[in-house]
């Protein structure tokens, strides 16, 4: 059975393409995501996914020239794009994560595979609700239940997203791998801006090539000691305000960080 981590790139035309080819330490944060993805346990392949279009020549020469799998999709329709990728390299089991996300953790990635496998759920993740740091999602499910996803949805906005439509749907067994919570919610590692660009290269500018294998619970140690290289996201009553408001049928004890003083 393959696995695979399909990395979406996202387009301009919703997103800012140019932050995710901006370079953390020697490498971009695109490369800097793939490779992380490449160390998860269990995972056989990691595709990036980018759109068809002229804009995104830069991203595929970039992704080429690293050595990763690289999928062509159908264009903006992230759900398409997922799908293609899926369906081009044969996956049975897909890892979905952003490539906004230089800093995902592969050993917790490999703790949501692990969850999907073991509570045989039809969607697996780590942010129903989230309460590890903006940065660390992932998803995890079938190739089967994406091209459903692909088949049924028809909105606009489940269409933009490769997961919405799954967490949504009544009927879908989910599972979630519960975060420590506690204010570590709160840290954002999402390269969403030139200010959390920069917040991220503020860190490797700390550490230097470490940054690019440390773990979350190592990154949450030091942007405790040092606040000034993160930022928070907005809190409600001292807790971070919740992404989305779903939650899982089946979610484990709480996952801890281990944090070191």
């Amino acid at each position: 059975m393959t696995t695979a981590a399909i990395v979406q790139a996202r387009t301009p035309s919703r997103y800012d393409e140019a932050l995710i080819l901006q370079e953390l330490g020697s490498k971009t944060v695109l490369i800097r995501t793939l490779d992380r993805c490449a160390e998860i346990p269990g995972v056989d392949q990691v595709i990036c996914a980018i759109p068809d279009s002229e804009a995104d020549t830069q991203l595929a020469l970039e992704i080429l020239r690293h050595g990763h799998l690289l999928s062509v999709g159908p264009g903006e329709d992230l759900l398409a794009n997922c799908t293609h990728a899926a369906e081009d390299f044969g996956v049975e089991t897909v890892v979905s994560i952003s490539a906004s996300n230089p800093f995902i953790d592969p050993q917790i990635c490999g703790r949501v595979l692990n969850l999907f496998r073991d509570s045989r759920a039809d969607f697996a993740c780590n942010d129903l609700p989230r309460l590890f740091p903006a940065g660390l999602e992932c998803s995890v499910f079938s190739s089967l239940l994406l091209a459903e996803a692909d088949r049924v949805a028809r909105d606009g906005d489940e269409r933009a997203s490769v997961t919405r439509w799954m967490r949504e749907h009544a009927l879908l067994h989910k599972a979630n791998l519960r975060g420590p919570g506690g204010g570590l919610e709160a840290l954002d590692w999402h390269i969403s801006d030139a200010e959390s660009l920069d917040l991220c290269q503020a860190i490797y500018d700390e550490v230097g090539e470490r940054a690019a294998t440390m773990s979350a619970a190592e990154l949450a140690a030091l942007c405790l000691r040092r606040p000034d290289l993160t930022r928070s996201r907005p809190v409600e009553g001292g807790k971070a305000a919740p992404v989305i408001e779903l939650s899982a049928d089946v979610e484990t004890a709480v996952a801890s960080l281990n944090i070191a003083a």
